[in-house]
């Protein structure tokens, strides 16, 4: 055996090695994997690495210790084909955990124990026979008996019965997993036949390493996925409960509002029950509302909220609009709230009128919403809000910290989902300023 295919076993078994030990690593960190799946991942990378180790040991034997040295290179080479098989029969159990199939049921999985107990069988007849392989006492050399091709029959039926099975459940699998499962049956398929017409080359170690390694990445990936999927679920079905929590003492002063103003001002009476009518469809319509909304439809909404708060409060509320940049999408309930904030927590009878405006423009690579008020501005923040270390929000008298915090929260958490960020600081000349920013590159993508 030359010097060169010397170093190149030494380096993949090596690389398998690390590969597995990697992998074990990032299968018992990994917080998004499901726990049995969290288990299969380490229980196959221990195969793995055990495999590798076999390799190992069964390699530097081999070629470089001796012939008092035989019993261990008996013991690597063992070891190594015994754990390369027990990984089949473990991607099986697997393929049917994810199709919610029963393996002790199924006839594909008792035909695959069946050859991998034969399998099992003709290993351990090996130990006592030189027919299969031999470890040579003499120079502590492998050497091949008249039935050793028989040893690659069982695990070339082991990954042909797995092919079968993968095949009819391609259906049943996410798009990933698809791809995960078709790496990890067809790579270390093809590394036995690579290493089966280059036996002096070890292919397979290294193969089936690196493939169990992508197929755990893929499902990774189709696992975060799913969580970021079921949080922005979560955030959109907080934000449709607050939507529907409108506070009673806001309805009840509305009412009342238009009451009055139907005997002083019908007119006038008429426009705020407009208003507020186009406040509760917004409501509703952001509670029915899948994925993200023009901004303009936003503004709508928020501007028939402070439509109505300006009847309510008469003169205490002066509203100013500037928002030329309306070209971009946010989640719906992002404007509204932040008005309603500023509103709710920024008035003050024995204070002057409350100013609230809100303003748009673009800045390099994001849009940018800013709603300012002149209110109460800051007393105590809130604790455990913005990572800038900006105080999160407004402390006024009348504050309810708890429910406040929540739909903040909720903002926050939806539009990170998106990359967007929401922060909150004290507005120049006293008062409160929240800012939006949403990546140009989001809504873009969007709206193409």
């Amino acid at each position: 055996m030359g010097d060169w295919v010397l170093y190149f076993n030494f380096t993949a078994t090596t690389s398998a090695l690390m590969v597995a030990l990697m992998g074990l690593l990032l299968s018992a960190t990994a917080s998004y994997i499901e726990q049995w799946e969290r288990t299969y991942f380490r229980a196959t990378f221990m195969m793995l690495f055990i495999y590798a180790a076999s390799d190992l040991v069964a390699q530097v034997s081999l070629d470089f210790l001796g012939p008092e040295y035989t019993g261990l290179s008996q013991a690597g080479v063992f070891c190594e084909l015994l754990f390369s098989a027990m990984i089949i029969p473990l991607i099986m159990a697997y393929l049917l955990h994810c199709t919610g199939e029963d393996r002790q049921t199924n006839t594909l999985f008792r035909c695959l124990m069946v050859f991998f107990a034969l399998y099992v069988a003709l290993l351990f007849a090996a130990q006592f026979t030189d027919a299969v392989y031999t470890i040579s006492p003499d120079n502590n050399s492998l050497i091949p008996g008249p039935l050793y091709p028989a040893l690659f029959v069982p695990p070339v039926a082991l990954m042909i019965v797995s092919s079968i099975a993968l095949a009819r459940r391609m259906d049943a699998l996410t798009p990933r997993k698809r791809i995960a499962f078709s790496v990890y049956v067809f790579v270390p398929f093809l590394s036995v036949f690579i290493q089966s017409l280059l036996f002096d080359l070890r292919i397979v170690v290294v193969g089936t390493n690196l493939s169990a390694l992508a197929m755990f990445v893929y499902v990774l990936q189709d696992q975060m996925d799913a969580h970021v999927r079921h949080c922005e679920e979560a955030a959109q079905r907080r934000a449709q409960v607050i939507a529907l929590q409108m506070r009673p003492h806001f309805i009840y002063n509305v009412l009342t509002s238009i009451y009055y103003l139907c005997a002083q001002n019908p007119k006038r009476a008429q426009q705020v029950t407009l208003d507020f009518t186009d406040y509760l469809r917004a409501n509703f319509d952001a509670i029915a509302q899948q994925g993200e909304v023009p901004f303009a439809k936003e503004l709508e909404h928020a501007r028939a909220y402070l439509s109505v708060e300006q009847a309510r409060l008469e003169q205490g509320l002066i509203v100013d609009i500037d928002c030329p940049h309306t070209a971009f999408r946010l989640p719906p309930l992002t404007l509204q709230p932040l008005a309603e904030n500023a509103v709710k927590h920024g008035s003050d009878p024995e204070l002057p009128p409350l100013h609230v405006r809100i303003a748009t423009y673009a800045e390099p690579g994001c849009s940018v919403i800013t709603v300012e008020d002149t209110g109460l501005g800051y007393g105590d923040p809130l604790p455990q809000y913005d990572g800038d270390n900006m105080p999160s929000t407004h402390h006024g008298p009348n504050a309810s910290p708890s429910n406040h915090a929540s739909a903040l929260d909720n903002i926050r958490e939806r539009l990170s989902a998106c990359g967007g960020t929401l922060q909150f600081g004290p507005r120049r000349g006293g008062g409160t300023i929240a800012i939006v920013r949403i990546p140009t590159e989001w809504h873009s993508s969007l709206a193409e």
